[in-house]
């Protein structure tokens, strides 16, 4: 009897557990199941905030958001305490020529000046991480003399600059040769070209561009050269471009600190504007000529190699003798207009070749753009090297083909 009850209290028991797990199983399973769905949701609505970059302290940029906060002053004082030593002494003029000094960056980066016995932060300015090291990397100003630097030849540039070509014609138009009546200009320190502006009119290009490696004036009864065959058109051609003021050496004449013309030599942020996050490099890769071009040119001033990079026609000598006469708004129609952030209001237009007498185009008699462009319209092999070194193998743009009525 006693065994009956026992077995029969066990088959109880074991079909209540067997009821017991079908009933609840199915519930555990779906909120287990429900449980991932909603982590797997709650993941995909707050995902997972990606790992910083590391930040690399050996570059420094001045488009980081820190270091544009707070004006230029707040780290280059004006001037730095080397200026009288950074250029000649009878050139020296006040100016920002050296690195700020410790304390403009330990206010943010204690942290990494402090970072073992060689911080790699200290490779921004100096050339060797060392406790005693002191010998620096040039600095960017004077800009004649760095550009020759390693470091200036391949550092990609951080800023444009700011030249209102417009409001400096005005200027130039105002000025007059000096010692007339007692009207002069009243120039600081350093000077436009000046004896360009005692030989050429007071609003000439002239006061400011200077023609590079000039011919060699040679006796009127010498023939003039004869056009460099194709063979030899990559032979750059004497007096072919003109420079451009470079420093500060030549803007601080009126934009002295002390009573000048705004913006004032202490605001660099008057005249240096910040390039997009993706920075050119240290040169143009070349239109129609090429850096090697230029090397084989002998040209050695890297601001003339930066124009010759970017010119269209790489042959085109501002010296040229029946050039030389022509006056500059006749090809540069736009000299007001012109922008040196955006490169596209520096071309010439290419009926400006024309000239009021068709000095380059026109088909009767048929000159040298039209033949030209006749030529490689009939032959696609044909190189166009009157003009141009490496273009000239391209087809002709549609100004060309609108220029000779093509």
């Amino acid at each position: 009897m006693k065994h009956r009850t026992l077995t029969l209290a066990l088959l109880l028991t074991a079909a209540a557990a067997a009821i017991y797990v079908s009933v609840h199983a199915p519930r555990a399973a779906g909120a287990g199941l429900d449980t991932q769905r909603r982590r797997a949701a709650g993941q995909r609505r707050h995902p997972a905030a990606p790992r910083r970059p590391r930040i690399d302290y050996t570059k420094f940029s001045h488009t980081t958001a820190a270091h544009r906060r707070d004006s230029c002053a707040s780290c280059h004082p004006t001037p730095s305490d080397n200026w009288t030593s950074v250029r000649a002494r009878d050139s020296a003029f006040p100016d920002v020529t050296d690195y700020p000094g410790h304390a403009s960056c330990l206010n943010c980066h204690r942290a990494q000046f402090f970072s073992g016995a060689r911080p790699a932060i200290c490779s921004v300015c100096h050339t060797s991480v060392s406790p005693r090291a002191g010998e620096r990397h040039a600095f960017a100003n004077p800009a004649e003399s760095f550009a020759r630097t390693e470091k200036g030849r391949t550092r990609p540039r951080e800023f444009a600059l700011v030249f209102p070509h417009d409001l400096h014609q005005d200027v130039m138009a105002r000025l007059s040769r000096p010692g007339r009546g007692g009207v002069g200009v009243g120039f600081v320190r350093a000077s436009f070209a000046q004896e360009a502006l005692q030989k050429e009119r007071p609003n000439s290009c002239s006061i400011c561009h200077q023609t590079y490696r000039p011919r060699p004036a040679r006796a009127s009864s010498t023939p003039a050269p004869s056009p460099a065959p194709a063979a030899t058109a990559a032979l750059l051609p004497e007096g072919l471009l003109k420079t451009t003021p470079t420093g500060h050496a030549s803007c601080f004449n009126c934009h002295w600190q002390e009573g000048g013309e705004r913006p004032f030599s202490s605001d660099c942020a008057g005249c240096h504007r910040l390039l997009p996050q993706v920075r050119p490099p240290a040169l143009p890769a070349g239109r129609d000529a090429d850096a090697q071009l230029a090397m084989r040119a002998g040209f050695t001033d890297p601001f003339v190699v930066r124009k010759l990079l970017r010119r269209e026609s790489a042959t085109f000598a501002h010296d040229e003798e029946s050039h030389r006469g022509i006056d500059c708004a006749s090809c540069h129609t736009r000299i007001p207009a012109i922008s040196t952030l955006d490169e596209t209001t520096l071309k010439v237009p290419i009926l400006s070749c024309g000239g009021g007498s068709g000095c380059h185009i026109g088909a009767r008699p048929k000159k040298i753009l039209n033949e030209e462009v006749d030529k490689r319209l009939a032959d696609a092999s044909f190189r166009c090297v009157k003009c141009h070194v490496n273009l000239g193998s391209e087809k002709p743009p549609r100004s060309h083909l609108d220029a000779v009525g093509k």
